[in-house]
């Protein structure tokens, strides 16, 4: 029963970790996070069947080992599982620094590259019409910035 709910359920971590990588990560930033994970995804790829094998001789059988690995899955279901109390303030902080961003860059260009001592409340009240619309950020707007930073 274990086995089948593994199964099942084992390829659905890929998309979701993916999908909160890219929310939870500045658009200057994921070119590295994304290769971090692409690293130990293919890491655990290559050593993965090997390192089942050594437990399979070293532990007295498959289905010793396969638990053992079956347990891995479980744990890093429980930290994955975690990111619910954490993901969406994340989410947030990084919805803040991307508007932050295109300010600053709105700033930049109207002022031909000078950028006054103004608070960020006042510049965000000042420029909301500019592209943050509903509290929305569009991803044409987050390439623009993440071009020049």
């Amino acid at each position: 029963l274990i086995s089948l709910l593994a199964g099942f359920l084992s390829g659905i971590t890929g998309p979701i970790v993916k999908s909160t990588l890219q929310n939870v990560t500045l658009p200057q930033m994921r070119g590295q996070a994304f290769a971090l994970l692409n690293t130990f995804d293919d890491f655990g790829r290559g050593l993965g069947p090997a390192f089942v094998a050594w437990m399979i001789e070293n532990m007295g059988g498959r289905q010793k080992a396969f638990n053992i690995g079956v347990g891995g899955w479980i744990f890093c279901g429980i930290l994955n599982g975690m990111l619910f109390w954490t993901v969406e303030k994340d989410e947030e902080n990084v919805r803040s620094a991307v508007e932050s961003m295109l300010i600053q860059h709105k700033d930049c260009i109207s002022t031909g590259g000078f950028v006054e001592e103004e608070s960020l409340e006042e510049k965000s009240s000042l420029h909301q019409d500019w592209s943050v619309k509903d509290n929305s950020v569009s991803i044409l707007d987050i390439l623009e910035v993440s071009r020049f930073t």
